[in-house]
C-alpha cells in the first residue's frame, strides 16, 4: 500500500510540476515553424505554441494566471502586474507569468522592468518568441535600432520565414540609416 501511495504522488508531482515551456510537444512544433514558409502556417503554429504557453498545468496558479489576463485586456495594469506577481511568487519557472508581467510593465511605459522580466523569460524559454518581440520594441522605443535589428535576427533563427519579423528588422534598418 505505502508504495502505491508513493508512486501516486509521485506521478502528481510530475504532472504539477510541468510548466509550459517544457512542453512535450514544443520541439516539434518549433522544428516545422524553422521549416514553414508559408504565413498561414507560420501563424497556426505560432498560435499552437502561445496556446501551449498559457497552459498552467497548475491550479495553484491558474485563477491568478487568467485574472491577470482580464487585466491586462482591460488595461488594468496593476491589477494585472498583482496578478502575475502572484503567479510569478507561486510557481517562478513558469515563464509566461513573467512575460505576461514583462507585457504589463511595457503597456505601462515601465521599460526597466519590462526588461527584467523579458530577461527571466528568456531564461526560461530562450525560444520565446513574444518576449523577443518585447525586447525589440523595447529597443526600439529607446532609438537603439541596433539592438533591435540583433533581436530581429535572433528571432528569425526561430521562424526564418516570418515576413512580419524581415518587415521589421528591415524597418530597423530604416531608422538606424536615417539616424545617422
Amino acid at each position: 500500500m505505502k508504495i502505491i501511495n508513493l508512486i501516486i504522488i509521485c506521478i502528481f508531482f510530475s504532472f504539477s510540476g510541468r510548466c509550459d515551456q517544457f512542453d512535450s510537444r514544443l520541439p516539434n512544433l518549433f522544428d516545422e515553424l524553422y521549416l514553414s514558409q508559408e504565413d498561414q502556417e507560420i501563424n497556426s503554429l505560432t498560435k499552437k505554441i502561445w496556446d501551449i504557453w498559457h497552459e498552467t498545468n497548475d491550479i495553484n496558479i491558474e485563477a491568478d494566471f487568467f485574472r491577470g489576463l482580464e487585466s491586462m485586456r482591460t488595461r488594468d495594469l496593476i491589477m494585472s502586474i498583482a496578478f502575475f506577481t502572484k503567479v510569478i511568487e507561486k510557481k517562478p519557472n513558469f515563464a509566461e507569468g513573467w512575460n505576461k508581467r514583462a507585457t504589463s510593465y511595457f503597456m505601462m511605459g515601465e521599460f526597466d522592468k519590462s526588461m527584467l522580466d523579458i530577461n527571466q523569460t528568456l531564461k526560461l524559454e530562450p525560444r520565446h518568441f513574444g518576449a523577443l518581440d518585447g525586447m525589440a520594441l523595447i529597443f526600439m522605443h529607446l532609438q537603439q535600432y541596433n539592438e533591435a535589428i540583433k533581436i530581429y535576427d535572433q528571432m528569425l533563427k526561430i521562424f526564418p520565414n516570418n515576413k512580419i519579423i524581415l518587415d521589421k528588422k528591415n524597418r530597423m534598418k530604416e531608422y538606424l540609416y536615417k539616424s545617422a
